[in-house]
């Protein structure tokens, strides 16, 4: 029997339920672009679907004839130097559509007649080199310059698909804000009419991140909240993918995987996943997900939250499983109270936490889990 479900870190689902509102809005942002400076956020939790978003607005930049470039992002780039290289090589060797690279038969972006040879060589260090000025200056600079490229090439402008950019933080390290120096170049850039388009998606801290090393970020960007699906949305991802299989799932089943999963798009792919795997009949009921169910919770646990769960240490890890009760929204006051630990050393700890992507802060002394039904796992294990 094949399964028509899809369980994995970005992998395209069979249907994307529940997402019509963001997959318009960016079609139509795409059109508003053209005369209006548009960037967008997605932030949510992780498994509510954000990378395969991402991927969907890939589809839709191509049909629009918009360039695209994208990435992944991790806490290794978030130094100005390697932030600004990994930039600039995706304007210029990375982008989707055309390589700009080939594209530069004459010297436009300040090179001699050497440049050739330039090329040929490590062409982003050689460019940042040959620009003067601060970093922010020298990336302006060369965005101002391939631009026309991107229009002789037939194409609308540029489009950035960057995933994983809460990784990106100023004032992390001294005298490092990759963050400014991002949000000022581009600010200018589209100011004077350049067409492109910032879409950054990561954990809930990106916006507040983005705000905090420019406050004009709440002007410059559209901000997208990424959440668990509704119930008529759970219900549809799980009966369509159906509709083109041999199997079959009796309505309590599916009333129970909806209720089961809180409508977290991972969750309504892995669960039915397991059970068609493991269950061998064509039609499925809730007194088979009932006998699998210890199983299921095992291959979850061990496949979904243990890895992130022992990033933690063993101190850390206490503080998880008091957290796991006062779940979902946790008050400082009250988890101290319950750990019953130094206020400074608490706070020390709910730090490394959000390092490790974790937690987050979601207002003054309040915190989330950054896994959807991690308290669940932490209530089992506890």
């Amino acid at each position: 029997m094949s399964n028509p479900f899809r369980p994995g870190n970005g992998i395209m689902p069979p249907y994307l339920a529940g997402r019509e509102d963001e997959i318009l809005g960016f079609e139509k942002s795409l059109s508003s672009a053209l005369s209006l400076p548009q960037n967008l956020v997605l932030s949510g939790i992780r498994g509510t679907g954000k990378t395969v978003l991402l991927r969907k607005f890939e589809e839709i930049c191509t049909k629009k004839k918009w360039l695209l470039v994208k990435r992944e992002f991790n806490s290794k780039l978030n130094h100005e130097g390697e932030f600004l290289n990994a930039l600039l090589t995706d304007i210029i060797a990375k982008t989707k559509g055309i390589s700009l690279i080939k594209k530069l038969k004459k010297p436009l972006i300040g090179f001699g007649r050497g440049y050739k040879e330039d090329i040929e060589g490590d062409f982003i260090s050689v460019l940042i080199q040959k620009y003067k000025g601060t970093l922010g200056d020298r990336l302006e600079a060369v965005l101002t310059d391939v631009y026309e490229s991107i229009l002789d090439s037939g194409y609308n402008g540029l489009v950035f698909l960057y995933d994983e950019f809460h990784f990106i933080e100023d004032g992390k390290i001294a005298d490092n804000h990759p963050l400014s120096l991002l949000l000022e170049s581009f600010s200018h850039v589209q100011q004077e009419g350049l067409r492109y388009y910032l879409v950054l998606s990561g954990l809930p801290q990106l916006f507040p991140n983005l705000v905090k090393a420019k406050t004009y970020s709440e002007r410059m960007f559209t901000v997208k909240s990424i959440g668990n699906l509704s119930k008529e949305a759970s219900q549809k991802a799980i009966m369509l993918p159906l509709k083109n299989s041999d199997i079959n799932f009796t309505n309590e089943l599916i009333d129970a995987l909806t209720e089961e999963t809180l409508g977290y798009p991972y969750f309504l792919q892995f669960y039915p996943y397991y059970l068609i795997q493991n269950v061998p009949k064509k039609k499925i009921g809730l007194n088979d997900f009932k006998e699998m169910y210890p199983l299921l919770l095992k291959e979850l646990d061990e496949s979904f939250f243990a890895g992130r769960f022992n990033k933690a240490s063993d101190s850390e890890q206490k503080i998880l499983f008091e957290m796991a009760r006062l779940a979902p929204e946790i008050r400082f006051s009250e988890l101290r109270e319950k750990a019953k630990i130094d206020k400074n050393y608490l706070n020390q700890i709910l730090i490394s936490l959000m390092e490790k992507g974790l937690i987050f802060r979601v207002g003054r002394g309040k915190y989330r889990f950054t896994l959807p039904l991690l308290e669940k796992f932490l209530l089992r294990k506890g």
